[in-house]
């Protein structure tokens, strides 16, 4: 039998969901609505907190494929495990204090915001929980290592904690890429890289209003005479700006960020441009 799914009891949708909403706020400058986001994530999902645990074995059981069998059935054994090993009245008790909040400080509307893992989370939900029959949870289980084996198409990059050393042999490496680094691009890839635990958010954040950044400055464009007189470069500018569009904060990895890299450098280009004229 299936069970009713609640997604404000779901601690990665809510997560996910309130990163959405700041990234919104900080495309849109609602400086109001971000800090009071930013206050929520930082007193609810801080490191050690019982959102935070619990968040942990969620994104356990919902990273993306390239393991063994073998490794991931250990996987979903230990994040049920931790999970078992939570205090769940304590959890209850936090999430419904978010609910509060979020309804207080921001409204409603963040409970209807489209999170695109959301159907893996409540897969994940019902394994953890205890509404669902056992033959249930089996399926979902089985559903969950197929995706945590399924191959990819290139390499995932792990975001963990690197030291100073580490952040050095990254940039090098694009330095060597791109012959040599703006200061944006670099900014960016230091928060990249050191994109882990409550750094994660700042990435994202940072993300954001670079794009809205990168946006602006790409559409300002059209309006420099070697583009307007260009019917072909009029037409790659406006792709450029829809694939600028298309992104999604909560998605970036190294392949995205490559992109986002070269456009920075082509905004500088239109900047440089602007100026010489």
């Amino acid at each position: 039998m299936k069970t009713k799914h609640n997604k404000k009891r779901n601690t990665a949708f809510i997560f996910e969901s309130l990163v959405h909403e700041m990234t919104k706020a900080v495309v849109s400058q609602d400086s109001k609505t971000k800090d009071a986001l930013l206050v929520i994530l930082k007193e609810h999902f801080g490191r050690g907190s019982v959102l935070d645990k619990e968040l942990q074995c969620f994104q356990a059981m919902m990273q993306g494929g390239g393991l063994d069998t073998y490794t991931a059935e250990k996987t979903i054994h230990r994040a049920k495990q931790q999970h078992s090993e939570l205090d769940h009245q304590q959890l209850f008790r936090e999430q419904s204090q978010v609910i509060k909040k979020i309804n207080k400080t921001i409204g409603s509307h963040v409970f209807s915001n489209f999170v695109p893992s959301y159907r893996m989370a409540a897969t994940v939900a019902q394994i953890f929980g205890d509404k669902a029959s056992l033959s249930h949870k089996v399926l979902m289980e089985k559903q969950i290592l197929q995706t945590l084996t399924e191959q990819r198409t290139e390499p995932a990059t792990e975001m963990v904690p690197v030291d100073s050393l580490v952040v050095k042999s990254f940039v090098e490496k694009y330095n060597t890429q791109y012959e040599s680094l703006l200061p944006e691009q670099r900014s960016l890839l230091e928060r990249y890289i050191l994109a882990f635990g409550d750094n994660d958010v700042d990435f994202r954040l940072e993300v954001g209003a670079e794009l809205k950044r990168l946006h602006e400055e790409v559409k300002k464009s059209l309006q420099l005479p070697e583009v307007a007189s260009d019917h072909d470069m009029v037409i790659n500018t406006k792709q450029v700006l829809k694939e600028i569009e298309k992104y999604d904060v909560s998605m970036v990895g190294e392949k995205e960020l490559k992109k986002i890299l070269k456009l920075q450098g082509l905004v500088r280009e239109y900047e440089t441009d602007a100026t010489e004229n």
